[in-house]
C-alpha cells in the first residue's frame, strides 16, 4: 500500500510539473481542456516528465488493484481505472482551466514566459 501512495502520489506531482511546463510553453494561447493537442508542440522535458508520470500511475494502479484481485476482481479493476483518471486527468485538467480562465478574463499571466 506504501509503493501505491507514493507512487500516486508522485505521479500527481510529475503530472502537475509537465502541465505547469506545457502552460509555459503556450504562453497567451488556449490550452486544450480534456483532449487535443497543444498549440505548441511540447518540449522533451515535458513528454519525458509525462512519461515517468504515466509509468508511476500504472505502478499504483496495479498496486491499488491487487489488493482486492482475489476477492473482488471487479472492484479491484473499478479501483485502477478510478486512479488512472484520476492521477493522469486531474492535474492536466486543473492547469489547463486554470490557464483558458486567466486568458479569458484578462487577470494576468498564471505562469512567467520562458527566458
Amino acid at each position: 500500500m506504501l509503493i501505491a501512495t507514493t507512487a500516486a502520489v508522485l505521479a500527481v506531482v510529475l503530472h502537475t510539473a509537465a502541465a505547469l511546463l506545457a502552460a509555459r510553453e503556450n504562453y497567451g494561447r488556449r490550452l486544450p481542456t480534456m483532449s487535443g493537442s497543444y498549440p505548441v508542440r511540447p518540449a522533451r522535458r515535458v513528454r519525458r516528465v509525462q512519461t515517468v508520470g504515466w509509468i508511476l500511475s500504472l505502478v499504483s494502479a496495479v498496486q491499488f488493484g491487487n489488493i482486492y484481485w482475489l476477492s473482488q476482481p471487479w472492484l479491484s479493476v473499478a479501483i485502477a481505472i478510478a486512479v488512472l483518471l484520476f492521477v493522469n486527468g486531474a492535474p492536466s485538467l486543473i492547469v489547463s482551466l486554470a490557464h483558458n480562465y486567466r486568458l479569458s478574463t484578462g487577470a494576468g499571466p498564471d505562469v512567467s514566459p520562458l527566458r
